[in-house]
């Protein structure tokens, strides 16, 4: 039987995407096993840059951060109660399930979709969230309208725009199928690669859906450092950070199956 990509891949121009947010929506609300869910987030190598960039805002300021999706996020414990105090921290998450623990830990606290959010920031930032978002172009473009003048988002997600390297979310598929989806995501991959638009893409039928939940079987979007910067020339300056790894697969995930950005505005690009 010839694989139909269209059964499994789209945009979220799909019509799908609404239902694929609503059944993402229940997953989070029942799942029992998830880390974001269990203890606090601690993400240090990713927090550094944000970390040194908040501390250049509030030299001259108040800074104002958001921090999309939290989780149980423990970001502030990670700065310090002196560098705490210079900042205010808002935090946003689909699911309310964290909400006892994130009033403790921010200013205020947002249970929406981040597009629904109107105030203004110096800087916003993810850890490994951008991969599980239904509306991943529109999202960066809202971000985008929510920075203050120098205000920088920082984004860390998986990559999987390097060839035959392919989300877990596909792992209930068979081998052939996989290998089908590889074949058809390079030639697409490329595209955007040589000047094509970018895809932004959507899985509809992640492993989350089918059974017991592992790290990532449910990254409906799969992240390409090409969209984004296709979608960005012209609007915002993209910079890849790069963290350090150890031994030759750490470097090798770090150097190509890592996305770790950090964007500005073209208008207030230094």
């Amino acid at each position: 039987m010839m694989f139909a990509w269209q059964t499994y891949f789209g945009s979220e121009e799909d019509r799908r995407r609404t239902e694929l947010a609503i059944r993402l929506q229940a997953f989070y609300s029942c799942v029992d096993n998830y880390d974001a869910f269990q203890d606090a987030n601690w993400k240090p190598e990713f927090w550094a840059p944000i970390r040194s960039a908040i501390e250049t805002y509030s030299s001259q300021r108040r800074c104002k951060v958001l921090e999309v999706g939290a989780g149980k996020t423990a970001f502030t414990e990670y700065l310090g109660d002196l560098l705490r105090e210079r900042l205010e921290f808002h935090v946003q998450d689909i699911t309310e399930r964290n909400q006892a623990y994130l009033n403790t830990v921010a200013d205020k606290v947002y249970f929406c979709d981040v597009t629904g959010i109107r105030e203004s920031y110096d800087i916003i930032f993810s850890t490994f969230v951008y991969e599980h978002m239904t509306q991943p172009r529109a999202t960066v473009g809202h971000l985008l309208t929510l920075l203050r003048a120098g205000g920088s988002i920082f984004i860390a997600s998986p990559r999987y725009d390097f060839p035959g390297y392919l989300s877990p979310s596909v792992r209930h598929l068979s081998r052939a199928t996989q290998l089908a989806v590889a074949s058809q995501l390079l030639f697409r991959r490329l595209r955007v690669l040589l000047g094509g638009s970018p895809l932004f893409l959507l899985h509809f039928d992640p492993a989350a859906f089918h059974g017991a939940w592992f790290r990532d079987a449910d990254a409906v979007h799969w992240p390409s450092l090409w969209d984004l910067k296709r979608e960005l020339a012209g609007r915002a300056a993209l910079r890849r950070i790069h963290i350090s790894a150890r031994g030759l697969r750490g470097r090798f995930w770090a150097r190509f199956l890592l996305l770790f950005v950090r964007i500005t505005r073209a208008s207030s690009t230094p």
